[in-house]
This record gives C-alpha cells, sequence and structure tokens, in this order.
C-alpha cells in the first residue's frame, strides 16, 4: 500500500487530495516508521486538532488572511 494510500485510510489526508509533483514525492519518500507515526500521532489527537490550529495547511497566503491564528508544527 502506498504512503498516500495509508494516510488516507487514516484520516490524515483527504481521499479527494491533489497534489504537484514535490508534494508526491515529498509523501513518496516517507519510511514506514515515519508514515506509522503520523498515522500513531493522529489517532491520539482530538479528530478536529489540526483543523482548528492551524490555518491552511500554513501557507503564508492563509496564515496573512487568518492573522492571530494559532498554528502547530509537528517536527520529526
Amino acid at each position: 500500500m502506498s504512503n498516500l494510500s495509508r494516510l488516507q485510510d487514516a484520516g490524515i489526508i483527504s481521499k479527494g487530495a491533489q497534489f504537484d509533483a514535490a508534494d508526491q514525492k515529498t509523501i513518496d519518500s516517507l519510511s514506514d516508521v515515519e508514515v506509522s507515526a503520523l498515522i500513531s500521532i493522529s489517532k491520539k489527537l482530538p479528530a478536529d486538532f489540526l483543523q482548528r490550529h492551524t490555518a491552511g495547511g500554513g501557507s503564508p497566503q492563509a496564515m496573512a488572511a487568518a492573522p492571530g491564528t494559532q498554528t502547530v508544527g509537528i517536527v520529526f
């Protein structure tokens, strides 16, 4: 099963999400351990946690449009 499929099945990435080549390469580059860690972390957070604490995925445009919005970063 691909990394994208695993992350979609876990509800981390929406089924209809579209990615450019660079983003797809990034997803494909994740190791099995990294994908498993993302899935494990997501199970421990409330379902809407990331949506409540991020703005548009953290893009500069979304952040500018939503000043004062809390953001969260996950570092591996």
